[in-house]
């Protein structure tokens, strides 16, 4: 897949947004599907009821996967992972699939590292997403992606993570910006992993994953 970044303002000084347009300056219209969601908070809330209902959470225990289980299907899933790393260099990578994990060649993705160019893949076997190249052991990671995942419709990914490159003050951390894409259009996802190609995560690795529909 494609993927835009973009930073704006609206120059108004009076009055706060009530009301967002996105608008399509090319030729042709938007199809039957097509949906726009605010989400908004403010202090003075009273609801009881929020936009967001955790699906799963799950805190790794053994092994080189860290699996979320089948959960509720939902038309938006947010999902965030903790991830730590042991001392054996490997690749940590995300799939999904609906009551089985699809572990085929059905994903393709793009991502750039620290600002990089991009990297890409396709007919991929799971979305590789925190790679540099090196594969180093001991990482932690943290991930924040948003799903799309309509049944009839590619699962369209959308994200950031950041790792610890190396330990200490004197080295920043690096950070990938990263859009995959799982191409099923059969069925929703239910159930998502993360899995270490070469040695195993460690304790307090943790995801949590979100939806709504």
């Amino acid at each position: 897949p494609y993927r835009i970044e973009c930073v704006g303002k609206w120059a108004n000084t009076s009055n706060p947004l009530d009301i967002f347009n996105q608008h399509n300056t090319a030729a042709g219209n938007y199809d039957t599907g097509s949906e726009v969601v605010v989400l908004g908070w403010d202090p003075a809330d009273t609801h009881t009821t929020n936009f967001w209902e955790e699906l799963a959470s799950v805190d790794w225990s053994s092994g080189a996967t860290l699996d979320s289980g089948v959960f509720s299907t939902k038309k938006y899933l947010w999902v965030q992972a903790y991830l730590k790393e042991d001392s054996t260099a490997g690749y940590s990578r995300t799939r999904c699939g609906n009551s089985t994990i699809d572990t085929l060649g059905n994903y393709a993705g793009r991502w750039s590292i620290t600002g990089g160019n991009d990297g890409t893949q396709a007919s991929n076997s799971d979305c590789f997403w925190i790679g540099d190249g090196s594969g180093t052991g001991s990482r932690i990671s943290f991930v924040n992606m948003f799903i799309v995942n309509n049944a009839s419709n590619e699962k369209l990914f959308t994200g950031h993570s950041l790792y610890d490159w190396t330990t200490g003050v004197g080295t920043a951390p690096r950070r990938v910006e990263f859009a995959h894409k799982w191409t099923n259009t059969l069925s929703q996802i239910n159930r998502i992993d993360f899995n270490k190609t070469a040695g195993n995560y460690e304790s307090g690795t943790t995801m949590r994953v979100w939806g709504s529909d």
